[in-house]
């Protein structure tokens, strides 16, 4: 038996296998990351407390006319800016110890499969956000990248960019649409029928590039320079038939300095303009339609406001001045004005008096000091100019606390036009009240002023 177990082999005794260790990427140290920006520094320079600092952010804070340590709250015997060499290198030492940074193409896949992870899309927006930075120089890589997949990348960047997610998800948002902005141009200008679904999608797009405060003047001016080099006439109606979004489009492009007075006056003379803009501020009650006729009646005058009022404008204006924001009431209040000052203007308003009337009358006091100089030209110019119109008189006579309030105007810190249109106005009234056998009183359970 020892024999036989003395010719055996000895066995081997087999190692357990070690657990697989992962190497992670090193966490980035805090003394790397700039105390304002709190991204890491690209070039760390130092204040004489001996903060550091990316150069960028405290050269903004230094600009603003600061003159302390952000961190520390002293005050600055110098503004000199010291380069951290030491700490520059190991930062450099440090990324190119991290593994390379997903391309653009990969991060938008990211997006696209993050659908119901708000975390993970809003991750992936800011990590597109960081490459369009102009010292990474990848505006080209990230637009190319969007561009090459618009149908998919688009809406999702509008779910952050209309509010889905926090404020500097948003802003990024909107960077990242103002870079792709001038591709989506061909989805209005293209005749392929694939491309009139995403016309919505892409005046929702543009509308939200031109209207925000992130994105610079020269951006939005190149864009709308692409917009308009195209046939005007095609433009105006696809952007029509976009509703409201596609309005806010064309209001960016008639304000816009880029245009010359000949393209503007082209768009202001399309036939489709106003009746199609009436019928969105009808429909979708959009403070853009209003914005875009005033922009309009600013290009052509006297022309524009015949065809705003052959449209049928007024009764839309009347319903926004009574229920619309105060900043749109106050410019539907001033459309009214300028249908007033024309004879079919004053005819439309007549026909639709007590509408009119009680609209203009009950926010009258409830805007600021431009709505209610343009309340009082309204009401003016259709019961006093030119003889006026009787049955606008006998309605603004009949509306609630109309001396009351027209004596609040008069006594508050109005022109002195303004002042004496609601003198006459007031006497119009008092005569229209004496002649109905109506009671003019001054007093009411919400206005108490006395009488002049």
């Amino acid at each position: 038996m020892d024999a036989a177990v003395a010719g055996q082999q000895p066995r081997r005794r087999i190692r357990p296998l070690e657990p697989l260790v992962t190497t992670a990427a090193p966490p980035t140290p805090a003394a790397f990351r700039c105390p304002i920006s709190l991204e890491v520094m690209r070039s760390p320079v130092s204040l004489p407390t001996g903060a550091t600092y990316d150069r960028t952010s405290i050269q903004r804070w230094l600009d603003s006319g600061h003159r302390t340590c952000p961190a520390t709250r002293l005050p600055l015997a110098s503004t000199d800016l010291v380069p951290n060499l030491l700490l520059r290198r190991l930062i450099q030492l440090h990324a190119a110890t991290l593994p390379p940074s997903p391309s653009p193409e990969e991060v938008l896949s990211q997006l696209a499969a993050a659908d119901g992870e708000p975390a993970a899309a809003e991750k992936a927006v800011r990590s597109l956000a960081a490459k369009i930075a102009p010292e990474k120089g990848k505006q080209a890589s990230v637009a190319s990248a969007v561009a090459a997949d618009l149908d998919s990348a688009v809406p999702a960047l509008l779910s952050f960019a209309k509010g889905g997610a926090g404020a500097d998800a948003r802003v990024d948002a909107v960077r990242i649409l103002a870079t792709v902005a001038p591709e989506l141009v061909s989805y209005l200008t293209g005749d392929g029928t694939e491309k009139r679904g995403s016309v919505k999608m892409t005046a929702e797009a543009l509308a939200a590039v031109l209207s925000a405060d992130v994105v610079g003047e020269e951006a939005k001016e190149a864009l709308v320079a692409t917009l308009v080099a195209g046939d005007l006439g095609s433009l105006v109606t696809t952007l029509l038939g976009a509703g409201p979004n596609g309005v806010a489009v064309l209001e960016a492009i008639l304000t816009s300095p880029v245009p010359d007075a000949d393209a503007k006056t082209a768009i202001a003379d399309r036939s489709e303009l106003f009746p199609d803009l009436v019928r969105i501020l009808k429909d979708a009650a959009s403070p853009a339609a209003i914005r875009c006729m005033a922009a309009a009646v600013q290009v052509r005058g006297r022309p524009a406001r015949l065809s705003m009022v052959r449209a049928g404008a007024v009764p839309a204006l009347a319903l926004a001045v009574a229920a619309a924001p105060t900043a749109a009431a106050e410019s539907a209040l001033r459309l009214l004005a300028e249908a007033a000052r024309c004879g079919d203007g004053k005819a439309a308003i007549a026909a639709d008096a007590a509408e009119v009337a009680a609209a203009v009358m009950g926010r009258m006091i409830r805007v600021g000091p431009a709505g209610r100089e343009a309340a009082v030209a309204v009401l003016w110019l259709s019961c006093c100019a030119g003889g006026g119109e009787r049955r606008m008189r006998e309605a603004v006579a009949a509306a609630p606390e109309a001396v009351g309030k027209l004596l609040v105007v008069m006594q508050g810190d109005c022109a002195p036009t303004t002042s004496r249109m609601a003198g006459e106005l007031l006497r119009a009234v008092r005569l229209e009240q004496e002649r109905k056998g109506m009671a003019a009183a001054y007093d009411s359970r919400t206005i108490h002023v006395m009488p002049y």
